[in-house]
């Protein structure tokens, strides 16, 4: 199966001129940017992960990793894409970067099913309850967030530094779509790390993991979550 890594370029004009998905949050207008650059099968599943970036001069960036080639909707919108075939070695070192929706199911009541909770939101309740300080809570909702990651690591093929991943940009995100109201948080990685495993690795960096436990890439995919991209370090 054939897969694409593309650069997408969204200049400001091309933007405000599509303004039927400027109207319900950024996550939502990137969901439906990034949809129409497969025009010619809208009712298929979607089979792409992508991460908005800030562009220079008000443009819109993002990254796309895609089974299709993209297609620019726009003269002005810009698409670099090439194939992607991921090979690493074990032993190689890299940087990595990731995007993701952490969260953690907690059951409400007995007998009933658990619900998904904001790994974050969880670890601070937790922490607020316990009756610890600022300080310590952030030290906490820290803790509860590279705890996500150290534990899927494995299954993506990486060994991957702790003392060297950096976590931030922590966002939460409401979006209204049909009548819905949607609400996920999304939280960037970035770090160190060694390659354990190059075939797992490179099924994780086409968005496909291996189907085990505490394996997958998080939730909110379609909202630009769950994009793991790495470069090799020199």
């Amino acid at each position: 199966m054939s897969h694409y890594l593309s650069r997408i370029t969204v200049p400001a004009s091309a933007a405000v001129c599509e303004s039927d998905v400027m109207i319900a949050g950024n996550a939502y207008r990137d969901h439906r940017l990034m949809w129409k650059l497969f025009p010619d099968a809208p009712d298929a599943k979607r089979d792409f992960l992508f991460r908005a970036e800030q562009g220079a001069n008000g443009h819109l960036l993002y990254y796309l990793l895609s089974q299709r080639p993209p297609q620019a909707w726009h003269p002005a919108v810009r698409v670099e894409s090439k194939p992607y075939r991921p090979e690493l070695d074990v032993g190689e070192w890299v940087h990595f970067s990731l995007r993701a929706n952490p969260v953690v199911a907690r059951p409400k009541e007995k007998g009933q099913r658990s619900q998904r909770h904001d790994v974050l939101m969880a670890a601070k309740t937790e922490a607020k309850g316990k009756g610890l300080s600022d300080g310590k809570i952030q030290e906490a909702m820290t803790g509860a967030a590279l705890d996500w990651l150290t534990r899927r690591a494995a299954a993506w093929g990486l060994e991957i530094d702790v003392d060297e991943v950096q976590v931030d940009a922590y966002v939460q995100h409401v979006l209204h779509s049909k009548g819905r109201r949607m609400r996920f948080s999304s939280i960037d990685y970035q770090g160190m790390a060694r390659v354990a495993d190059g075939d797992r690795l490179a099924q994780a960096l086409l968005g496909q993991p291996a189907a085990a436990p505490h394996s997958s890439l998080g939730h909110a995919l379609g909202f630009g979550c769950g994009l793991l991209l790495v470069k090799r370090l020199p």
